[in-house]
């Protein structure tokens, strides 16, 4: 059962923290909304790392992926910071130790590489093979979840976590295609006309 929780928290958390990412970073959804959103994803972010050791050594990774690479640079991320730690704090929480200083770099490396496409994307948008290769590998985050993979070939962790990271990152990429989309239908939008200057 606990398997399911899992596989329905890690979605929730990758799609939340893109919605609070794209309000404050590019202003497709409401602050308000995400600053609300926040510590509640703060409180399901420790519990999922209360309640199982290789959930904790998971989420702690990627927490300290981003932390590393600055990516937690708004109030909304803090406040959901402040609440895991707080939690996870008061809560204690039981880790795997050498697990979680081999994934962590890979989590900060995948952080690092998703921010050199994005900031080479007219040198990376070619038809080469390499190139697309490229893009899509740091784009989707995968050497995160292939280390996570060697771990599940090596039994040390259950593959429903591999799967639970794959929902994370393609509910983040969801939520960053609906951003998009958001953007394009404001682009189109028809400018109406004012009132007072056609009087």
């Amino acid at each position: 059962m606990i398997m399911y929780f899992f596989l329905l928290s890690y979605p929730l958390l990758g799609a939340g923290i893109k919605y609070i990412d794209d309000a404050f970073d590019e202003h497709r959804f409401n602050k308000k909304i995400a600053l609300a959103v926040a510590p509640m994803l703060g409180i399901l972010w420790a519990y999922t790392m209360l309640i199982d050791v290789v959930s904790a050594t998971i989420l702690l990774a990627v927490l300290c992926g981003v932390l590393f690479k600055g990516k937690i640079d708004n109030y909304a991320h803090f406040a959901g910071l402040f609440v895991i730690l707080a939690i996870v704090a008061f809560a204690g929480v039981e880790l795997m130790i050498l697990p979680l200083i081999f994934l962590a770099p890979f989590a900060l490396l995948d952080e690092v590489g998703n921010d050199v496409i994005d900031y080479n994307k007219r040198y990376l948008n070619g038809d080469r093979l390499w190139h697309k290769f490229v893009r899509y590998f740091f784009d989707q985050r995968w050497l995160l979840k292939l280390a996570i993979l060697v771990f599940v070939l090596l039994g040390i962790v259950p593959f429903y976590f591999f799967l639970a990271m794959l929902l994370f990152d393609a509910a983040y990429l969801i939520m960053r295609r609906y951003s998009q989309s958001r953007k394009r239908r404001s682009d189109y939008l028809p400018l109406t006309a004012d009132p007072l200057k056609a009087a």
